[in-house]
């Protein structure tokens, strides 16, 4: 799938996504993050996640105590995963 953003590779967005799911499994209670080096740095962060959400992934902005500027976060599997009966 190509990128809306030409400067996020796959590998560059792939990284992210692991970075982003490393940060929710690790610490649940404050799964944000601001940035995931060296691809995307906090200045880029949010046109690589409209980039992830555009591609169909739940990642979605967060507040992070002790900083004025939000992160973001991606669901953890069991919450992205529809309800069933």
């Amino acid at each position: 799938m190509s990128t809306t953003h030409p400067e996020f590779s796959e590998e560059t967005l792939t990284e992210l996504l692991r970075a982003l799911r490393a940060r929710t499994s690790g610490h649940p209670d404050n799964p944000g993050l601001v940035a995931s080096w060296p691809g995307v740095p906090e200045a880029r962060m949010d046109a690589a996640c409209r980039e992830l959400a555009e591609r169909g992934h739940p990642v979605f902005r967060t507040a992070i105590p002790g900083r004025a500027r939000d992160g973001w976060a991606i669901r953890s599997a069991a919450e992205s995963l529809p309800w069933q009966p």
